[in-house]
């Protein structure tokens, strides 16, 4: 059986392109999809502690029905988990050759020891969102900190997430 490829499109808070990549749909439900995909950015992107290289395996997890996606980092296709890297977002659309999904600048990176940092909250706070969406984000930002099983291994691919 042929596992299906997808594009996945990566755009700014006001819907423009910023970045597309290919990845393979791993499960898929009307609420979330589970995407393998291969990091294609620069040669090496040194993000806080950790340091994406092009090749990178990334199991990329998206909701349609929540604020943020998951993306489990490894070290090129090793089982070594990097990091898990979540991005605030709105919720994803899904086609079904494609997902689309709006970044709202703040991202979580987890770190295998459970260890966090919140990124790039100069960015978000520029955003010239509606007052709504900026609470619906630091909302679910405080959810998933105050979810001790999310911030652990198996981010990705726990059952019933």
């Amino acid at each position: 059986m042929n596992t299906p490829t997808l594009t996945v499109f990566k755009q700014n808070h006001l819907g423009e392109p910023v970045f597309s990549w290919q990845g393979a749909l791993l499960a898929d439900s009307s609420t979330c999809r589970l995407v393998s995909a291969r990091f294609s950015g620069a040669d090496a992107v040194r993000v806080d502690k950790v340091t994406f290289r092009r090749d990178d395996l990334m199991l990329e997890k998206y909701y349609s029905d929540r604020w943020y996606n998951l993306f489990e980092v490894h070290q090129g296709s090793s089982n070594q988990v990097k990091c898990w890297y979540v991005n605030l977002c709105y919720p994803a659309q899904f086609s079904a050759e494609s997902i689309t999904w709006q970044d709202l600048a703040l991202d979580l990176v987890v770190y295998p020891s459970g260890e966090y940092r919140l990124l790039d909250e100069d960015e978000f706070d520029a955003l010239p969102l509606a007052p709504e969406v900026r609470t619906r984000c630091l909302e679910t930002l405080q959810e998933i900190l105050n979810n001790p099983d999310l911030i652990k291994p198996g981010l990705v691919f726990q059952p019933g997430r």
